[in-house]
This record gives structure tokens, C-alpha cells and sequence, in this order.
């Protein structure tokens, strides 16, 4: 294991947060608040952290091989998360640093869940801060997600590289000029969003808030009720596809530059945007006849809310909480769903979800017919037994980690419900839970510290995507070879 190299690259990240941690401050400055002081202090201490890191195990041949990749995945949302949650402990917030981890561990791994009571009355540099962190939160996941998941072959992103035939440099270098060309459509996506929103009346500073919240799916937004506040369907409209752009994997928009029209001709982006109009149908159905809301309102209502949760995004223009026992049910399920992989959505995915009615369709093929050869095809790709089992053992990583979490946090004193969406929230990175207490116009800042601690480790392991974490703690992957 060369620990050397993951601590300098660790060290690069700690630095380069250290000096994002300017931006915050220089907007307190700009209002005359006191935040600045502690933003510019915690900046140049995370700088020179990272600094002295670099310097301490920088090396001229930095390697970075399969479990290398894994280990810096695992200690750098840790990492990140620490040191982000630092200028949020010692500001005016008054938060614990049990609150302040919660919070930056959401922003990071842009779940969007927050323990915040009033963020109205934070300052800019807070609010900033908070969205910058979902930003910078959601393209390190599609980074890596380009680049170390496919190696466990359970993102599917496998199959668009063709490595079986390629050298491993060759792969390496197409991989890294992939990220570049995602970091650049991250942002130019942002930009738009801004600009958008800017043009539909709402505020500069919202509009750049929202806009990295929205294109990182992370739902951080700088009002008490969230787009509810600005009541406006343009704004409505413009978050939407903002949404579902970024639940799209970027590594399509990457290959697709000269021929967007072709994205939707993939199946998983197809099935992604069958599932949203099936959600949208059955919600707004249930919306009319249950709380006899017109069908054009119910349909405006259950699109935003819908979309928000299947994206895991977490914005909210009305109280779900509210829509009775079926509608809960069901976005409880959307919740698990989640976008595309290769996006900033969590959740178990929608070409996992394709897989695994794929591998049951195939086992019901091989009772009627036990001596054919079947095999599972994806997008013309045949998709190996190593591809498959992965699959399988993630989404039942996923459940049973939902299942557990519940247990813990149910074990801990909160109602059944609470504990449940409280569990599949954080482990699908979606932000709000279904229950009145941490549902859209409630928060998270009541419950246990133990509960909010367990969270946020749930959190972490969502992001990591579940075997990434079992691998980091297995006896095996610590031998030398």
C-alpha cells in the first residue's frame, strides 16, 4: 500500500479547501459580518495543513493502483467532511461540532439533510459555504465515479471503456481526460442554471446558491421553506430540468458533445424518464383524489416534489409529509431508486434497478428452458457474471443498510417511521425524510447526538457506494502481495 501518494493527493484536496474557504469569508467581509474572521482563520489553517501534508509525503514517482484509489476515496470524504465542518463549529451558528459534522458531512456527500432551525438568519458567507460544498461534493462523486468504481464493475460505467483490449496507460489517460471534460460541462450546466434563474426573478445570491445545489442534486437552499419561498413556476420549471440534467450521467454528455439528441437513446436515461412520468402520473393522481387538489395543481406539485426526491436532490414546494400513507410509500420507494450512474444522484440507480429485472427474467427463462444459454445484454454489451453479482450485492448492501440504520436509530429512542426514512435519506443521499419531525418544513437538529453521528457515517457509506467500505475493512486488502 502506498500511503505516501494518498496522503499528498489528501493534502492537494485539504489545501484547495483551505482556499475555497476565502470565497465565505470574502462575502461576510463584503456584509460586515464577524463569520469572516473565522472563515479566513480556518482557511489559511486547513492551507497550511494541507501544505505540510504535501511537503511531508510528496514523492516523485505518486502511484495510484486499485487499492490506493479505494483507500483515498474512503479518507477523503472523512477528511473533507472534518476539516469543512470546522468554520460552521466556530461561527455565529453556535452548533456543536456533532451539528457542524452533520451539516458539512450532508453538504459534502450532498444529501442535503440540515440541522439548521432558521437558515434565514445565517450569513452569506454560511449559505455560500453550505453550497460550495454540495458543488464541490457533487463532481468529486462523479469523478470518481468515472474513475474507481468501474473497477468494482458495479456502476456500469465500465461499459463504456473498453479495457479488455486497451493498455492500462491508454485506459488511464482516456479516463483522465474524461474527468477534465465533465468538470468543464459541470460547470457550464452551473452557469446556465444561474443565469436562468437569475432572468426568473430571483435574487444573485439565491440564484448562485441554487445553482450549485441544484446541478450537485444536493437541495441546500438559503430559505426556511426552500423553493416554496419564491412561489414561482418559471423558477419551478428552470430547478426541474436543472435536476434532471444533472441525474443524466455526464459521461454521456462527455461522449454525446456533437450529438446531445443521442443521450436519449441510452437505456438507462429511457428508463430514468419513464420512471419520473410514472411517479409524477400516480402522485398527482392520488394529490386530486385525496386531498382534492385540482389535477393541473396536482400535477405541478407532485413533478417538482417527485423529481426532487427520485434525483435525491431534496427541494421542496409543499409538504409531503402530508400526502397520506400511499404517497409516502411510494416516494419512499422513488427515495431507494435514485438517478443514472456516472450522475450526482444516490440511491441504488436506475441501470442496476435494469440489471437486477434482467437477472429475474433471465432465471424465470432458465426454469422454462434449463439448457439454453442465456446471456444478459445491456446496450448491445454483454454484461459479465462479475458485472452482475456486483450489482446484486449492492442493492442488497443498500436494503439491508436501510434495515440496520432503521433498527439503530429506532433502538434509539425515534418512532418507526422517522427511523426508517431517516436511514433510506442518508444512505440514499436524499435530504429530507417523510416524517413531520425531519420531513420538507422540519430538520434533523432534534435528534440524538449518537443518531446524527450514525447518520452521517451512513452518509459517508452511501457515497462510497457500499463495497467500496467492505473492501477498506477486509483483513485481505491490508497484505502485502
Amino acid at each position: 500500500m502506498n500511503f505516501r501518494s494518498v496522503l499528498y493527493i489528501i493534502g492537494l484536496l485539504i489545501s484547495t479547501l483551505g482556499c475555497m474557504m476565502f470565497i465565505p469569508a470574502l462575502f461576510d467581509l463584503i456584509n460586515y459580518h464577524e463569520n469572516w474572521s473565522i472563515f479566513a482563520s480556518t482557511g489559511i489553517i486547513s492551507f497550511l495543513m494541507g501544505i505540510t501534508i504535501i511537503l511531508a509525503f510528496r514523492n516523485k514517482n505518486t502511484k495510484i493502483e486499485i487499492r490506493e484509489t479505494f483507500l483515498f476515496c474512503g479518507l477523503s470524504w472523512i477528511f473533507l467532511a472534518s476539516i469543512s465542518a470546522l468554520p460552521l463549529y466556530l461561527s455565529s451558528l453556535d452548533l456543536s461540532y456533532t451539528d457542524a459534522f452533520f451539516e458539512a458531512t450532508s453538504g459534502i456527500t450532498t444529501t442535503g439533510s440540515t440541522i439548521l432551525n432558521n437558515i434565514e438568519n445565517t450569513s452569506n458567507g454560511i449559505l455560500i459555504w453550505r453550497s460550495m460544498l454540495q458543488w464541490l461534493g457533487g463532481v468529486g462523486i462523479i469523478v470518481m465515479a468515472v474513475a474507481a468504481l468501474p473497477l468494482l464493475h458495479m456502476s456500469g460505467l465500465q461499459l463504456f471503456f473498453s479495457d479488455q483490449i486497451e493498455p492500462n496507460d491508454k485506459l488511464k489517460e482516456r479516463v483522465k481526460s474524461l474527468a477534465k471534460s465533465i468538470i468543464i460541462i459541470y460547470t457550464f450546466f452551473t452557469i446556465i442554471c444561474a443565469l436562468l434563474l437569475a432572468i426568473a426573478g430571483m435574487p444573485i445570491f439565491d440564484s448562485i446558491c441554487h445553482s450549485m445545489t441544484t446541478i450537485a442534486t444536493g437541495g441546500y437552499s438559503t430559505k426556511n421553506n426552500s423553493i416554496a419561498h419564491f412561489d414561482s413556476i418559471f423558477i419551478e420549471a428552470i430547478i426541474i430540468f436543472g435536476m434532471i440534467a444533472a441525474s443524466l450521467p455526464f459521461i454521456l454528455y462527455a461522449k454525446s458533445f456533437n450529438n446531445i439528441k443521442s443521450i436519449f437513446y441510452d437505456n438507462q436515461v429511457k428508463g430514468f424518464l419513464i420512471t419520473i412520468l410514472i411517479a409524477i402520473f400516480i402522485i398527482s393522481i392520488s394529490l386530486n383524489l385525496k386531498l382534492n387538489i385540482s389535477f393541473i395543481e396536482s400535477i405541478r406539485i407532485s413533478s417538482f416534489n417527485v423529481i426532487s426526491i427520485i434525483t435525491g436532490t431534496g427541494y421542496s414546494t409543499e409538504d409531503f409529509s402530508k400526502w397520506g400513507s400511499f404517497s409516502i410509500s411510494l416516494l419512499f420507494i422513488f427515495m431507494l431508486i435514485g438517478g443514472c450512474t456516472g450522475s450526482t444522484t444516490g440511491g441504488i440507480k436506475i441501470f442496476r434497478i435494469q440489471i437486477l429485472f434482467k437477472v429475474i427474467l433471465q432465471q424465470i427463462q432458465k426454469i422454462v428452458r434449463p439448457h439454453q444459454i442465456l446471456k444478459i445484454t445491456y446496450s448491445k454489451a454483454i454484461i459479465d457474471d462479475k458485472t452482475t453479482l456486483s450489482i446484486l450485492a449492492l442493492i442488497f448492501l443498500f436494503i439491508a443498510s436501510v434495515i440496520i440504520v432503521a433498527g439503530i436509530l429506532y433502538w434509539m429512542g425515534l418512532d418507526l417511521l422517522t427511523a426508517f426514512s431517516a436511514a433510506a435519506t442518508s444512505i440514499a443521499v436524499v435530504g429530507p425524510g417523510l416524517s413531520s419531525e425531519i420531513g420538507p418544513l422540519g430538520n434533523f437538529s432534534n435528534l440524538p447526538a449518537q443518531a446524527k453521528w450514525v447518520l452521517s457515517a451512513s452518509m459517508i457509506i452511501g457515497r462510497l457506494e457500499f463495497l467500496a467500505v467492505l473492501i477498506l475493512i477486509m483483513p485481505s486488502f491490508w497484505k502485502k502481495y
